[in-house]
């Protein structure tokens, strides 16, 4: 009995995309059928909902990638601007791909979007970058453009101004789609960005950073979301915390906008936005006490949950990663062969985004519609 192509489709969505990669390979059809933008698309939404194809992308000279929860090994990512010299820097994550950088340059000293799995990439061409006079710092931020289909890597300089609690800066972004790089509307100069983590986080079609109102005048802080589809930055207010000496990190856990909340010597917080956009969802989900918890830190970083939700897999210090036992406030080393010695590290899901380069070419290819058996043709 031949079975109809939108339950195929829905059954291999559920497979391991190394699986998927074979499977290309036996027969034209199955290729088509698995390079399909709607396949593609199907199996990413899967992996999301129900947190599968999961891996850790470990950092440390190298980089590295452990299939969670499993950690059974930690293995060396072959890229194409690996080398012994200099540790490639990880810009951000999204729907399975990495933004990956050397520098401001080409070749090895540049920038990349990559796919680990498919090992497919596209290189990010170089856009000037001038260091002006009061250069302060220069973050960056890769996403999703869920509007316009489009992946973007945005890069913001900011230096100082004669006014002590005004910034400029210097917004571009770089269009996956179009290729190219341009000059956006600057951030509010009453914006100061101040960060642990030295890019953008991705949630909910947008890139969030850290910011200070007002520095030099004990302003407030607040969390700053800049949307990839209208290209505006908004304010995402904080949860009323305690008061005193803290340092605030934004985070994303599972795929929730997060926030942590260190009070040194102390304890840490780590809070979550349970309805992206209403202030009122600010949930604290746990604390970790020192040094009771887990001995003396400067700081921990909420990394995923266990697969049955009772644990959380914390980087501490750039030192080590540990299971955290919410309930009993116990917890453990993870010891994971081959991993560096000082990891940081960040969850991806895997994917086939960035398979082909068709996803971002108006090329004319053949693909099944997943509602008949009919193949089609599109521009």
């Amino acid at each position: 009995m031949d079975f109809p192509l939108i339950l195929i489709m829905d059954i291999l969505s559920r497979l391991p995309v190394k699986s998927l990669l074979c499977y290309r390979c036996v027969s034209k059809s199955w290729k088509y059928l698995i390079d399909n933008p709607y396949f593609i698309k199907l199996q990413l939404q899967y992996s999301l909902e129900n947190t599968t194809n999961l891996v850790l992308i470990i950092r440390g000279g190298y980089l590295y990638s452990a299939h969670f929860p499993g950690l059974n090994e930690a293995i060396v990512i072959d890229h194409s601007l690996k080398c012994g010299y200099i540790g490639t820097e990880v810009l951000g994550s999204c729907n399975g791909l990495l933004c990956l950088s050397n520098g401001e340059s080409h070749g090895k000293n540049g920038t990349i979007i990559y796919n680990p799995v498919t090992r497919k990439s596209r290189e990010v061409p170089a856009s000037k970058l001038k260091i002006p006079y009061g250069y302060e710092s220069v973050i960056y931020g890769f996403g999703y453009d869920l509007v316009n289909d489009d992946y973007k890597v945005v890069r913001v300089i900011q230096y100082s101004t004669e006014h002590p609690d005004f910034y400029d800066s210097e917004v571009k972004v770089f269009s996956l789609k179009a290729n190219s790089w341009r000059r956006i509307r600057d951030f509010p100069r009453e914006y100061y960005l101040s960060y642990k983590r030295g890019w953008g986080v991705y949630v909910s079609g947008c890139l969030h950073w850290m910011i200070t109102l007002k520095p030099d005048s004990n302003g407030s802080k607040l969390i700053v979301a800049f949307d990839l589809s209208s290209e505006v930055c908004k304010a995402v207010l904080l949860p009323k915390i305690s008061a005193g000496e803290v340092h605030l990190t934004v985070e994303v856990l599972g795929q929730f906008l997060s926030l942590l909340v260190n009070y040194p010597s102390n304890r840490s917080e780590v809070w979550v936005l349970k309805e992206y956009g209403v202030v009122e969802s600010w949930s604290k989900l746990f604390t970790v006490s020192q040094p009771d918890s887990i001995g003396p830190f400067e700081y921990v970083r909420p990394i995923a949950y266990s697969k049955d939700g009772s644990k959380v897999l914390l980087e501490q210090d750039l030192q080590k990663l540990i299971w955290y036992d919410v309930e009993s406030q116990s917890a453990a080393d993870v010891k994971i062969p081959g991993m560096p010695s000082h990891p940081g590290a960040t969850m991806l899901v895997e994917s086939l985004v960035l398979g082909s380069r068709k996803t971002h070419m108006k090329k004319q290819y053949r693909y099944y519609s997943p509602f008949s058996f009919a193949c089609m043709y599109v521009v």
